[in-house]
């Protein structure tokens, strides 16, 4: 299952009707192109172009262009046209469409995938061109290609090192810019051996392995061996050289073998760091947080004890931001509150600043008899629409009281116009299947507005459009909670209710999983096919009709029949894991088997810490963030929805009993 904000690109299997008639609610103007009124026969050619774009098709995007090219929609028609054949686009019909359409989210769009385009072809004069004429492209690749273009090399303005190294290793664009200038030695030896420490640090050695004819030829042939066999060849060189006083370029790959075993034999890395006086201790510090950090990943007793041992070799080496975010979750593990406060003192000021560290900071200065201070943080941190807000008060032991115990009120469908350009068009493509671009759209015209009254005001006529997964995005851009009634809309309430019955969840977390999986929009579709509000797969599906009586007739692309399937398959993991909604929401997320792989690894004591720290110790980045958003949403729609005060612990237990 797949949460919405994780999702790239997504297409949809639309409901019949799939616009509303544009010409009732577009609103009016003088022509055709400001006004947003398309005649019917207009509104059937954009179906198709889109339906049809959605499967790769341009031919009839490229059809339908002549008579929508005038129109609101022409530069998304056009684009659809192009698009699906970037691979055979030539520069000249690229340039016919930015004469026609200079500017907007799909000039943006294509212009970007036609530079990744004419870099892949290595056609320069083109590259060129297209680069100089817009601002400078977001995507690090396209300033890796562009820097590796012969007549744009010379105007590069940031160091060719600086470039590589700020890119994720595996780039395939910067490596190649960086092979150039290797070549050309305009990259040091000693800026390639630190770029290799990053590569083997991300477990990027594929990558890594291209560089072996770059380093100096005593090491280029043995890069290779600090892959596929470190130990062996650490033992061999240790044979040859003891455990000391090795020469520079050894070192280098004796550092690059001990991170790569770090990632596989991390009790074998941590022996050979504590044997070889090689290493200085900056370099002991580094592995031993590497050696921790892939053993706390599956919840190895070790690690604990590895991270001291990373702190103490060097208590000045710096560390990576995510090997000191693992550090904290270990301790939290182990119930080591000081090496929690030891971490979070490490971090530098943007890591230190985000919520989930200043949490975990204050918790540890509460077990650590710091009251006040912890106090005084966690009144900080405190939100009813944020999770770690959430457990700040939870901890603080007050309840979430919503200013107004009444629900939302019902969203009507109604006539509003759109008057602002972007926004109609955004809605549009919502209304078509294409949530990506809508959503690109969306953030365009919601760049353009002053304050939250404004974004309110956008929220509400996504809403009155049902276009949720917009307005949801909208209401969340406006801080403090203050839009809390909208940001929780609860459309397809009915349908909610009778699927929550007919499975035994509660109303609330179904509403919560839903608006974390797909913002309410019902056609949406993920890169992996999952499939509508609950985003079930189909293979799930065909599973669930065989083997379920209640959704033996339930079609995975109707709401009633998608809510049946989802619910029946939630609340199978609510009973296998007795009742607890937290772990029912990870399997859902993850699949059934990897919570249970979890706590077979690692069992919290009970209480109600156990659920955050499990929480927290989730080795799946989207999944955590998954978990934590559902039931950040369930605590509110539970008080929407009961007409009460909640008590958050109740939402973060493990089991059925607090």
């Amino acid at each position: 299952m797949a949460a919405f904000k994780a999702i790239l690109r997504v297409r949809s299997s639309r409901p019949a009707a799939v616009l509303v008639s544009l010409v009732l609610w577009m609103g009016c103007g003088t022509s055709v192109a400001t006004a947003g009124i398309l005649s019917a026969a207009q509104e059937q050619l954009l179906n198709s172009a889109a339906t049809a774009f959605a499967q790769g098709d341009y031919r009839p995007a490229a059809d339908a262009l002549p008579e929508l090219e005038n129109t609101y929609m022409g530069p998304w028609v056009g684009y659809w046209s192009l698009q699906p054949r970037l691979n055979i686009m030539t520069q000249r019909q690229y340039q016919r469409y930015t004469l026609h359409y200079p500017g907007g989210v799909a000039h943006h769009l294509l212009r970007r995938q036609w530079l990744l385009e004419l870099a892949r072809r290595k056609d320069w004069p083109d590259f060129t061109q297209v680069y100089q004429a817009g601002s400078p492209p977001d995507l690090i690749s396209l300033r890796c290609d562009a820097a590796r273009d012969p007549m744009l090399r010379t105007s590069l303005v940031v160091a060719p090192f600086f470039l590589w190294s700020s890119a994720p290793a595996n780039d395939q664009a910067c490596n190649a810019m960086a092979r150039v200038y290797l070549a050309q030695g305009q990259i040091k030896t000693s800026e390639l051996w630190h770029r290799l420490q990053q590569m083997y640090e991300a477990s990027a050695f594929s990558a890594a392995l291209r560089f072996a004819p770059f380093l100096p030829p005593p090491q280029s042939g043995q890069l290779a061996q600090t892959v596929t066999a470190p130990a062996t060849w650490i033992s061999q060189q240790i044979q040859q050289y003891g455990t000391g006083n090795w020469p520079a370029g050894q070192t280098h790959l004796l550092v690059l073998a001990l991170l790569r075993l770090a990632a596989i034999h991390p009790a074998d890395a941590a022996r050979f760091v504590q044997t070889l006086d090689a290493l200085d201790a900056a370099d002991k510090s580094l592995l031993l947080y590497n050696a921790a950090y892939h053993a706390t990943l599956s919840f190895r007793s070790e690690s604990g004890h590895w991270y001291a041992q990373a702190y103490a070799a060097d208590p000045q080496f710096h560390p990576r931001p995510r090997l000191l975010a693992w550090m904290v979750r270990t301790a939290l593990r182990n119930g080591d509150w000081s090496m929690v406060e030891l971490a979070t003192r490490q971090m530098g000021t943007v890591q230190r600043q985000q919520r989930q560290w200043q949490f975990w900071s204050a918790i540890a200065q509460l077990q650590l008899g710091q009251t006040q201070a912890a106090y005084t943080a966690l009144a900080a941190l405190e939100s009813p629409w944020t999770y770690y807000g959430q457990l700040a008060m939870a901890t603080l032991n007050r309840p979430l009281i919503l200013k107004s115990g009444d629900p939302p009120a019902p969203i009507e469908v109604s006539a509003t116009p759109v008057n602002n350009a972007p926004g109609r068009t955004a809605i549009t493509l919502y209304h078509l299947g294409l949530y990506f671009d809508a959503l690109a759209e969306w953030d365009q015209f919601l760049k353009g507005l002053n304050g939250p009254a404004e974004i309110e005001a956008a929220t509400r006529t996504a809403f009155q459009h049902e276009a949720w997964l917009l307005g949801i995005h909208a209401s969340s851009l406006i801080r403090g909670g203050k839009d809390w009634r909208q940001g929780f809309v609860l459309p397809y309430a009915q349908e909610i209710s009778a699927a929550a019955a007919q499975t035994g969840l509660r109303r609330a977390f179904l509403a919560g999983l839903i608006r974390q999986e797909s913002g309410f929009a019902f056609g949406i579709q993920s890169d992996v096919g999952a499939q509508g509000l609950m985003q079930v797969m189909p293979a799930t599906a065909r599973w669930l009709q065989t083997h379920v009586a209640g959704a033996a007739t339930a079609d995975l692309h109707s709401v009633d029949g998608n809510l049946t399937l989802g619910s029946h398959y939630l609340s199978l993991q609510q009973q296998h894991f007795g009742g607890s909604e937290l772990l029912a929401a990870a399997a859902y997320n993850a699949g059934p088997g990897a919570p249970q792989r979890w706590l077979g690894r690692w069992t919290p004591p009970p209480g109600p810490w156990a659920g955050p720290i499990f929480t927290a110790n989730i080795p799946f980045r989207q999944t955590r963030h998954y978990v934590q958003s559902v039931l950040t949403n369930t605590v509110v729609y539970a008080a929407i929805l009961d007409r009460k005060p909640q008590t958050i612990w109740h939402e973060w237990r493990l089991g059925t009993n607090p």
